[in-house]
Parts: structure tokens; sequence; C-alpha cells
């Protein structure tokens, strides 16, 4: 009686459904944090992973420490390629992948232990979903804007509407790695892959291609993954060259959006939300521009606006109206060099008020006086 007993829970274990997870990590000099990444991976509750690792011609010891890495774990597989970026690192590992759902990790982030076992569990518990939404954490540079995005709240979304989840669930996008994707999503009914021309916004652009084929959504409020922001990364944000580069990718996103939903069909019964969602990408973009810039990349985006819609009405949707109607504002200013220094000249001259009156409150004299010499602000400056 007691080998009946085992030998049916033996069958029960074979016969349980275990999908397979494909997770992909391209890798390109990340040899601080590889160790940490993998070994959240490597040690999921989840055994059933396949671990699809790409080198993207890296110049330090990470190709090193994930050979190392995979002789302890066999499931590790290690693609080797010239530095080509990303998206091209991604799309090697998806035509290498067998799993029945898809994971992307970035090599500097890791995952909870138990991850991937609460995400397949949900999926055991109702086998309809075709891509499950997580939250996530910030770890090291603290950003309430991004902490917001990952924080998630539970949401069941069934018989989904291409626009609904895209441009309502605000973990859709950017964040690929906060998505469990059925493989299923990717293939049909075409082959998705990573845009190699872009080195800014793949992952986007990759996300409104598969997120609007998902008929069912699960949103879970777990946060799961944990996302690194260096100190040099947020800094990188400050510099202008990199935001006007940014800025110019945001409008080829755009276009090869606009482009990609016209092909699948997308486009016509989506047009208003769509556009209405790029009125946002562009605003948050360049509303702090000095004015010249404002006036020119408004425009930009009004020609653009207009051209694509030359056949028929738009409608920009009330919650971005206000910010349409200001960018529409901002093509109508005249811009002189006069009036824009006199602004810089006013913005300073208000900033160094405010400096002044810091320098003179008790609170900075008191806490000027308790800090030891070596640590306190020289003020020669000021």
């Amino acid at each position: 009686m007691g080998n009946e007993v085992m030998e049916n829970e033996l069958n029960k274990v074979e016969n349980e459904y275990n999908p397979v997870i494909s997770v992909i990590i391209p890798v390109y000099n990340a040899e601080k944090y590889i160790m940490k990444c993998l070994e959240t991976i490597s040690n999921q509750s989840y055994w059933h992973l396949e671990i699809i690792c790409v080198d993207d011609g890296s110049t330090d010891h990470s190709l090193e420490l994930l050979e190392l890495f995979s002789k302890k774990d066999d499931r590790i597989k290690i693609i080797r390629q010239k530095n080509s970026g990303p998206a091209a690192a991604r799309n090697v590992a998806l035509r290498h992948a067998t799993g029945d759902f898809i994971s992307f990790v970035d090599a500097d982030d890791y995952l909870e232990y138990n991850a991937y076992e609460i995400l397949i569990n949900k999926i055991k518990e109702n086998n309809i979903w075709d891509l499950v939404i997580f939250g996530g954490n910030v770890v090291g540079e603290p950003n309430d804007y991004i902490s917001g995005v990952l924080t998630t709240q539970y949401s069941e979304h069934i018989n989904c509407k291409p626009s609904e989840i895209i441009f309502r669930e605000k973990a859709a996008k950017p964040f690929l790695w906060l998505h469990l994707i059925r493989r299923e999503l990717l293939s049909s009914p075409t082959e998705l892959f990573f845009d190699e021309t872009m080195n800014l916004g793949e992952d986007q652009i990759f996300q409104f291609g598969y997120v609007p084929r998902a008929k069912n959504v699960l949103v879970l409020e777990d946060k799961l993954y944990n996302y690194r922001i260096t100190k040099n990364a947020s800094l990188m944000q400050l510099y202008s060259h990199r935001r006007i580069k940014k800025t110019e990718m945001h409008f080829e996103i755009i276009r090869k959006v606009v482009n990609e939903w016209k092909e699948m069909g997308y486009y016509d019964s989506n047009k208003d939300e769509l556009w209405t969602w790029a009125v946002s990408f562009v605003y948050w973009t360049i509303i702090d521009f000095p004015v010249e810039y404002r006036k020119k990349y408004s425009q930009d985006f009004v020609d653009l606006l207009e051209k694509e819609n030359h056949e028929g009405a738009y409608i920009i949707l009330e919650y971005e109206s206000a910010h349409y109607d200001e960018m529409r504002e901002w093509t109508l200013n005249d811009y002189s060099e006069e009036k824009e220094l006199a602004r810089l000249v006013k913005k300073i001259e208000h900033e160094n008020y405010e400096v002044q009156e810091t320098l003179k409150s008790r609170a900075f004299k008191i806490g000027r006086i308790l800090t030891p010499e070596s640590k306190r602000l020289d003020l020669s400056a000021f």
C-alpha cells in the first residue's frame, strides 16, 4: 500500500505542469554586478529555468565570470558576440530560447529568490495569462518617479483591447524586466524582435509590439525585481548632449510605433490614445529645455502629428490636452537671445538670493558651528 502511494506521488510530480522560463541576460562589462545577478537566478526556488547569457563583447572580466558560474549550473548557456548593443544581444538569445515563457533581466540587477515561483504559481492557478506584470524596488540612487512606476497594484484583465494595457497600466512600459511573457506572444501572428537600429528605447518599441497582443494580463503587487540605479547613470541625465539625443530618439520611437501599429492594424481604432501618450512622452522630455529647444521640438511634434493624420481627424484626450495646448503655444513664442539671456540672469539672481538667505539663516550658522572644521563648506565661493 505504501509503495502505491509513493508511486502515485511520483506520477503526480512527473505529470505536474512545470513550464520552462527562458531568462535572457545581455552582458556588457558587468563584472561588478553579474555574480549577484546570476546567484539570485541560479538559486531561484523554481528550478525549471533556461538561463541565456549573451556576452556582448565585454572588455572586462564578465565573460570569465560567466564561464566560472556556468560550471556550477548547467542550465546556464553562454553566447559570445562582438559588441553590437543590447537589442542585438537580446535577439540572439530569443532565437536560442526554448522556454514556455520569457523573462528579461539586466546584468546589474537581481531578483528576489522566490520571484519565478510566485509567477509560475499564478500561471498554474489559471493558465490563461499571456503576460504577467509585477513590481520592483530601486537599489542605489533614490528615484521617486521610478519607484512609483515599480509600485504595482493587483488587477486582472480578460479579453483586453490592444490599447487597454499599454496605455493604462503604468508598468506596461518602459521596463521590460517587470514582465513574464508567454512565448507565443513573440511569435504569433508574426515574430517580434528588437530593433537593432536603435541604441535607446528599443525595449519600449518591442513592448508596443507584444503588449497589445496579450488578451489576458495579470498584474501583481509583489516586488520581485531589484533595479539598480548608479550615481554615474543618474548624472548622465544631466548632460545636455545626452538629453538632446534622448529627445531625438523619442521622436524616432513615436515614428516607429505609429508605423508598426499601422502594419498590425491597431492604429485607426487606437490613434487618439496613441497620440495622447506621445504628447506626454515628448512634453515631459522638453519641459525644462531652454525656450528655443522647446519651440523647435514642439513644432517638430505638431508637424509629425499632422503628417501622420493628414487623412483623418484625431483627438488628444482630456488628460493630456492642456499639455498639448501648451506645446502649441511654445511653437508661437518669439525667441531672441536677449530674452533668453534675461531669463537666465533672472534665474541665476533668484538662486543666488536663495543661497544668500540660507547662509544668513540662524539654522545654517548653528549647523556650521556644530560641524567639524574639516567637513565645513568652503564659503569663499559665495
